[in-house]
């Protein structure tokens, strides 16, 4: 019997179940019923509330809580007056924050941050990621209206400047175009190590001896390349306005000589050959199909016989469905205007439809945060 068939059964069961209120006191009564009551609710409260979790988190950040009990736990009077917040507000916050496992109180009234709270405090990717996401959550303000009109302007498709933008003109000043550029490469750049630690424990970059970075930005994953692996020859590659953000990191690097800074629009150009691995660090994800495959054929087409191509970024989840990451994922890149999430599997097919003899799915320590797809010419 097929899995459609049990998949079937199982939804007819569901649905009596829960047309059923006989069967729901039964639940609601019994021993184990009672158990599987309770995680459901909790499941679905957090659902509900979930906005208002992410604006406490939010609150957090912009009013300096976790750098302000990063060195140590503090007494509840000097953070009262850290916040400057009247006691209802004050309580307000410190309760929320508590709930969502973000502080915690002990019995002598002294706060302290959680394992989680330290997890935010130490890592300023996170934090510039929950700042950048106040402008998402305004986009998100009227979901429906967002998901019924056609080509709605929002906050985050006028910051990633290399969208093409709606309501914009085509002619957009260069000026304008190097602010964008600026803008959304600091970005990557903050964050690209939530990335690129996953990357270097999932693959021996040693096996290696010249590396192109495809839309490279600011060459943060470059100038980290080059100091793990000194003598190694590494290329950066991306717009020739974001190129400009690139140089001079490289120079305040001190690698100059180290990594080649190639100003490319990578859709249109031709990508250099000679280099025996070629990465792709959070670039296909929010490109259409189309663009996707055009990009990957003018990369087998740049790699020789034994080139390798290294896809790294945060990828829909074919194991364990309906994990959070894509429905993050999904909403993010509709509201941005292009791309999506798409799956090792998905990246798979389309890298043997553009010309590579193979491609496997390689493990990372956190596959929420980063999936990686290596393929060979």
């Amino acid at each position: 019997m097929s899995a459609n068939f049990f998949r079937s059964v199982k939804r007819k069961i569901v649905r009596g179940i829960f047309q059923s209120d006989r069967f729901k006191r039964y639940l609601e009564t019994s021993f184990f019923g009672q158990y599987f009551v309770r995680r459901q609710a909790v499941k679905s409260f957090d659902l509900m509330a979930g906005f208002v979790y992410s604006q406490i988190l939010l609150c957090c950040v912009k009013l300096n809580i976790f750098n302000f009990l990063k060195d140590g736990p503090k007494d509840i009077g000097r953070m009262s007056d850290f916040l400057n917040l009247d006691k209802a507000k004050f309580d307000c916050l410190f309760m929320g924050a508590s709930a969502i496992g973000l502080i915690e109180k002990d019995e002598d009234d002294v706060i302290d941050l959680t394992v989680q709270g330290h997890i935010f405090a130490n890592d300023k990717g996170l934090l510039a990621l929950i700042l950048h996401h106040e402008m998402f959550y305004r986009d998100l303000m009227e979901p429906v209206a967002f998901l019924k009109e056609k080509d709605m302007e929002t906050s985050l498709n006028k910051y990633w400047g290399y969208v093409e933008q709606r309501g914009v003109p085509s002619d957009a000043e260069s000026e304008q175009k190097t602010e964008n550029a600026k803008r959304y490469s600091e970005l990557m750049a903050i964050s690209q190590p939530l990335v690129t630690d996953q990357l270097f424990s999932a693959y021996d970059f040693t096996r290696h001896t010249s590396v192109l970075d495809v839309g490279g930005g600011k060459a943060s994953f470059s100038i980290r390349l080059a100091k793990f692996i000194p003598g190694i020859n590494v290329a950066n590659l991306d717009l020739p306005e974001v190129c400009e953000e690139a140089k001079k990191n490289v120079k305040q690097a001190g690698l100059v000589d180290a990594i080649k800074i190639i100003p490319s629009n990578f859709f249109e150009d031709e990508i250099p050959s000679g280099y025996d691995l070629v990465t792709l660090i959070r670039v296909l994800y929010d490109h259409s199909e189309e663009s996707v495959i055009k990009l990957l054929q003018l990369i087998r087409k740049s790699l020789s016989s034994n080139g390798k191509l290294l896809i790294a970024e945060p990828m829909a989840n074919n194991i364990f469905p309906g994990i959070s990451c894509d429905a993050y994922f999904w909403f993010y890149l509709t509201v941005m205007g292009k791309g999506r999430p798409r799956s090792s599997k998905e990246l798979i097919a389309l890298l043997r439809d553009s010309g590579f003899s193979k491609a496997r799915c390689l493990k990372t320590t956190l596959p929420i945060q980063t999936g990686v797809v290596l393929a060979e010419a």
